[in-house]
């Protein structure tokens, strides 16, 4: 990550969520007064919900004056230090000892599952610092900070809000101001929730192998010395001296609480089929994401140790997680740079090969090209005429089915599809990034004129 702040380049891989979360970033000014997403599936639009409402919503002053790929290293590089920060002030709060405080660090905000999203670029992944400065704001008895960071995890994470409303619910069932307050910072976030769910009826159904792959994996994992570098960092890995240390220590005395939180963090999150058809616990399309839950309930087991026990712990963890754990340790960079070809565009525009029919969960060879038709938009700012599945919450648009033509990842059938002028009155610019003359004659007679030259890519056609 210090080497992407300190040269061009975007911290994060670029074949998973990197270059959608950073259009996300810059794409947030736009949402705010339309509650859609305007720079795709051109002139209507389509449903959207920015996944990193918070801080694009805090850059919209400084965009004018810093560059949108240090912006998002800054936001990534932040993120991970506020959470460290908010478990540290949570964990020491507990009992007032900096033994606690540095444990709780460790596991909640350190584990490999939340420096996966790091390496993958889902900043939205690592916010997990609301949840933590909610809990030391909870136990500092602070109403208005309370409401506060309660409202900014619902405005951060879906599936942080879900884990934040069963921490809630299980730690504090017995206290009726902090039932109060969390239902202070729903009623704030009712507007941004409501648009949210009602979203969630275009998400696209997925099968159960697929839901349960998105699930907790039982196992034993690969060290990592022994794996290859892996961009796609899916990880529930919680270590093998943290498993045994809070097994050994509910031997004696059992923290009811606790093992609540483990047992719900550990059905929520392996992916059951019939737990797509419950309401909100559906729309959690990676079931994973709930070990937090099993992090947190772990946390209030082992704090019962003394302050040396705890800190030996720590730094026990924290090194497993470095040494074993599957996640990469270090942050891939991703380029940052923009092609010359984006400040000739001035219209709306459709970028060839396109977006592919893939199920979720199906790995789908057109990802990458998220870099052309998300990041590449930030520069040239024209709208898109391709509708995209933002995780899989919306089909793409058939209209443009037939350009797959010129795709060489597309099935044959795909490749098959007929070639329609419905759509294309629309549309200014065709921008091909292979070399495939199988739609020049078809792009001549809609009037468009190829801009550049033959043995350069991309191949530019426009018209008036």
């Amino acid at each position: 990550m210090w080497e992407s702040l300190s040269t061009e380049g975007i911290a994060g891989s670029p074949y998973t969520d990197l270059y959608p979360s950073v259009w996300s970033l810059w794409a947030t000014e736009s949402w705010w007064g339309t509650w859609e997403n305007i720079w795709f599936n051109h002139p209507e639009g389509q449903p959207w919900s920015p996944n990193t409402l918070f801080w694009g919503t805090l850059i919209i002053p400084l965009k004018s004056m810093i560059p949108l790929d240090l912006l998002y290293n800054i936001s990534l590089l932040s993120s991970r230090i506020l959470s460290c920060i908010a478990f540290y002030m949570a964990g020491k709060n507990w009992d007032n000892s900096h033994a606690t405080g540095l444990l709780w660090m460790v596991i909640i905000a350190m584990n490999p599952m939340i420096h996966g999203f790091s390496v993958e670029g889902i900043l939205e992944g690592t916010q997990i610092w609301p949840l933590g400065f909610w809990m030391w704001a909870i136990q500092k008895n602070r109403r208005g900070l309370s409401v506060a960071f309660g409202s900014l995890v619902l405005l951060s994470n879906w599936y942080w809000s879900v884990v934040w409303i069963i921490v809630g619910a299980i730690s504090h069932y017995q206290n009726r101001k902090v039932w109060i307050w969390m239902g202070v910072s729903i009623l704030l976030c009712c507007p941004w929730i409501v648009h949210f769910m009602s979203i969630q009826g275009n998400a696209s159904e997925i099968t159960a192998e697929i839901y349960r792959a998105m699930g907790l994996q039982f196992g034993i994992p690969k060290p990592h010395f022994q794996s290859p570098a892996n961009p796609f960092a899916q990880s529930n890995y919680m270590g093998w001296i943290l498993t045994l240390s809070t097994i050994y220590l509910c031997r004696n005395k059992v923290n009811t609480k606790a093992i609540a939180l483990i047992g719900l963090g550990c059905l929520l999150s392996i992916g059951f089929n019939w737990m797509q058809y419950v309401p909100v616990v559906g729309s959690m399309r990676f079931p994973y994401r709930m070990c937090l839950l099993i992090f947190i309930g772990m946390t209030y087991i082992l704090s019962e140790l003394n302050s040396r026990k705890k800190t030996v712990l720590a730094l026990l963890v924290l090194t497993e997680f470095t040494v074993l754990s599957p996640i990469d340790q270090l942050i891939p960079k991703s380029p940052s740079t923009y092609p010359e070809y984006t400040t000739q565009i001035n219209g709306p525009i459709l970028e060839l090969p396109g977006v592919l029919h893939r199920a979720p969960g199906d790995i789908d060879p057109s990802r990458p090209r998220m870099k052309y038709l998300m990041y590449y938009q930030t520069q040239h700012t024209q709208p898109s005429v391709w509708e995209l599945p933002f995780n899989g919450l919306h089909q793409t648009n058939d209209c443009f089915s037939g350009t797959r033509v010129v795709d060489p990842q597309a099935t044959v059938d795909e490749q098959a599809s007929r070639l329609s002028t419905d759509c294309w009155d629309s549309i200014r610019w065709v921008v091909i990034h292979n070399d495939n003359s199988r739609l020049d004659s078809w792009l001549t007679e809609l009037g468009f004129t190829k801009n550049s030259d033959k043995s350069v890519l991309p191949q530019l056609w426009s018209r008036p």
